[in-house]
C-alpha cells in the first residue's frame, strides 16, 4: 500500500512492522516520514500502547506519536492462516521489524533464516532487550530497567539515589539507531545484487552507546591512574523572573559570562582561575553567578546574553518550548489539521532534506483500519476475507 502524499528519500519501501509499545514503532514511523510503506501487524486484541492515557475519540496520544501513517492490520499469528498472511506480507517488502524475542519468531515461522528463503533481499530487524543469545537472552527489559543496568541511572545523581531519565531514551535510541541500520542495509543491498541481512539492535548495547560515548573517560585508558569525578558543571540559576541553563568551558567563556552577570570580581576569586578548578567548585560558582543574574529579568538576560554571544538557555516548560520563534520556525513540534482528531501536534522530523523532504502529517491507524485493504493487495476477495474474520484469524 502506497501512500500518494509520501516525498521522502525512501519512496518505494516496503516495510513490515510486528512491534508493539516504543522502540520498534518509532522507528516504523521514522521510516514512514522518509517516505517508507509501513504496514503494522497487530494481535487481535492491537498495540498494548493504546490503551494508554491520554485518549482523544478513542486514540491514545502516546499511540499517535509513534504510529503515524501506518496500514494497521490485525493478525492471529498463533493461527496457521494469520501466520500464512504475514508470511506472505514479508515475502513482498524490503524490511522487516520485530521487538518479539527471537525464539518466539521461530516458532511462528517468521524469524530471518524461514523468511529469506522467500525474501532473500529482505532486511530483518529484531530489537531486543539484551540480543538474540547471551546469558540474558530470555530476561524481559523495559527502559528503565535497561538504564539502571547501564550505569545511566547512577549518573544522572551521584550523590543521591539513582535516578531515572524521565523520558524513553532507550526505547527511542534503539528505534534511531534501527533506522540509521536499516538505511546503511539498504544502501548495502543496493551495492551488492540485492542482499538482505539480519540485524541486531539490543537495547542494552545501542542505549550503552548512547549513554557511556561520553561517560568512560575514566575507563577509556585501561592503564590510566588519572580519574575525574561525576560532576554537575552546569547548574540552573535564578533571574529576577525565571530560570536559566548555561555552559561555559575557556578562560574566555568565563571572562563573557561574568561581564555579562555583572560579576567581573569573579575573576580574581582562586576557586574559579581555571577550568580544572570551575568544574571542582561548580556548584559555588553557580551560585556566585546567579547573585549577579537575579538582578536582571529573564528577557534582559536572555538580550544580553545573544548580543555578547554567551550560550545559556531559559528552562522552558513544554508549552513554552512550542511557541518559541526558533522552535517555531524549525518547525519542531509540527502541527497539522485531521479529520478524525481535530488539530494534532507531533515532533517535527529531526532532519531537513531539500530535495527528498519528509512529511510527518500524517495519522495513527484504528487497529485492524486497512486489514481488508492490505489483504486485497495480496490477492484476496471478499469471500476469503470474511471467512477468514469468520475464523477469528483477522479483524
Amino acid at each position: 500500500m502506497e501512500d500518494e502524499a509520501s516525498t521522502g528519500p525512501l519512496v518505494g519501501v516496503k516495510v513490515l512492522e510486528i512491534t508493539t509499545m516504543v522502540a520498534g514503532p518509532l522507528a516504523g514511523t521514522i521510516l514512514a516520514d522518509l517516505g517508507a510503506s509501513v504496514i503494522k501487524v497487530e494481535g487481535l486484541t492491537g498495540d498494548p500502547f493504546r490503551n494508554v492515557s491520554p485518549q482523544h475519540k478513542g486514540m491514545c496520544s502516546h499511540f499517535f506519536a509513534v504510529n503515524r501513517h501506518k496500514h494497521s492490520i490485525q493478525l492471529d499469528l498463533k493461527s496457521e492462516d494469520g501466520r500464512a498472511i504475514a508470511q506472505s506480507l514479508a515475502a513482498e517488502c524490503d524490511v522487516m521489524l520485530v521487538n518479539t524475542r527471537p525464539a518466539v519468531m521461530k516458532r511462528l515461522g517468521l524469524d530471518y533464516d524461514q523468511l529469506k528463503q522467500a525474501n532473500p533481499g529482505l532486511i530483518y530487524v529484531m530489537i531486543t532487550g539484551f540480543g538474540p543469545d547471551g546469558p540474558y537472552e530470555d530476561r524481559p527489559a523495559y527502559d528503565q530497567v535497561i538504564q539502571s543496568l547501564t550505569g545511566a541511572m547512577f549518573l544522572q545523581s551521584p550523590e543521591g539515589p539513582p535516578a531515572p531519565l524521565r523520558s524513553f531514551f532507550v526505547d527511542k535510541f534503539a528505534g534511531t539507531a534501527a533506522v540509521s541500520a536499516i538505511n546503511a542495509a539498504l544502501y548495502h543491498r543496493e551495492r551488492n545484487g540485492g542482499q538482505g541481512q539480519f540485524i541486531s539492535v539490543p537495547l542494552m548495547k545501542s542505549f550503552a552507546f548512547f549513554s557511556l560515548v561520553d561517560n568512560l573517560h575514566n575507563h577509556c585508558f585501561v592503564e590510566g591512574e588519572e580519574k575525574t569525578g561525576i560532576v554537575n558543571v552546569t547548574r540552573p540559576f535564578r533571574t529576577s523572573d525565571g530560570t536559566f541553563m548555561g555552559y561555559f568551558q575557556t578562560d574566555g567563556q568565563f571572562q563573557q559570562i561574568c561581564a555579562v552577570f555583572g560579576v567581573e570580581n569573579l575573576l580574581e576569586d582562586e576557586r574559579f582561575s581555571n577550568p580544572i578548578k570551575r568544574v571542582n567548585n561548580s556548584a559555588e560558582l553557580w551560585q556566585e553567578l546567579e547573585k549577579g543574574a537575579i538582578k536582571f529579568s529573564s528577557d534582559e538576560l536572555e538580550a544580553i546574553a545573544v548580543r555578547e554571544g554567551v550560550p545559556i538557555g531559559k528552562v522552558n516548560t513544554v508549552d513554552e518550548f512550542i511557541a518559541d520563534p526558533q522552535s517555531r520556525h524549525l518547525e519542531c513540534v509540527k502541527q497539522y489539521e485531521t479529520d478524525e482528531y481535530g488539530p494534532v501536534r507531533v515532533s517535527g522530523h529531526p532532519v531537513d532534506f531539500s530535495g527528498t523532504p519528509t512529511n510527518v502529517g500524517g495519522i495513527a491507524p484504528r487497529a485492524g483500519q486497512h486489514t481488508d485493504a492490505v489483504l486485497q493487495d495480496l490477492g484476496f476477495d471478499a469471500e476469503r476475507i470474511s471467512e477468514l474474520r469468520a475464523k477469528g484469524v483477522i479483524r
